[in-house]
């Protein structure tokens, strides 16, 4: 993993690729079938705190694209989904700022239903803020559901992705072309 990728991705242990490693994760595999390095800067246990306050240092790099994956952990820590969207929307200033294309990734399903329904809340606020800033939004959800429920076969536990699950989700990156704008060049 370089600093100075094109691409980076910020996230938590979902974007790391926990447990399979981070060269299983979503992100080696979208590299690999697209062919552009992908810097993967998913830490796990992450939250968009966190994420926000590291930014501006994978910034100096000057990426061409952020993709930003987050909440999981702060729902399940307790967090206000107001205070996520003031935290996301802030990282999308950030790095439009810095001539860097933001990409929000929505965050996954999680199988506890009272945390996934706050997760349905801050998916509604990313959907309003990429349609206000014409953002480019990768679905994760749709990835890991079937007919709107998480497909069980997909995860290892209420919320971490198996390695079909990232397999199923760069997928989806590739074949949406969520980042042929920012991919090539």
């Amino acid at each position: 993993m370089s600093s100075g990728a094109p691409i980076v991705a910020v996230g938590d242990s979902i974007t790391w690729g926990w447990p399979e490693g981070p060269e299983r994760s979503w992100v080696a595999r979208v590299a690999v079938m697209l062919g552009v390095e992908i810097g993967n800067f998913g830490i796990n246990g992450d939250t968009l705190v966190s994420m926000r306050a590291r930014l501006p240092a994978l910034l100096v790099h000057k990426p061409r694209a952020v993709i930003v994956t987050g909440g999981t952990n702060d729902v399940a820590m307790g967090r206000r989904v107001p205070d996520m969207c003031a935290d996301l929307g802030a990282m999308v200033e950030v790095i439009a700022a810095s001539g860097a294309f933001p990409v929000i990734g929505m965050p996954p399903p999680f199988r506890v239903p009272e945390l996934e329904r706050e997760l349905v809340a801050f998916r509604q606020f990313i959907q309003s803020l990429a349609g206000t800033r014409h953002l480019r939004v990768i679905p994760f959800q749709r990835a890991l559901s079937v007919d709107g429920a998480p497909n069980g076969n997909l995860f290892i536990d209420e919320c971490h992705p198996n390695a079909e699950g990232f397999a199923a989700m760069a997928l989806l990156v590739v074949e949406g072309g969520f980042l042929n704008e920012v991919a090539g060049g």
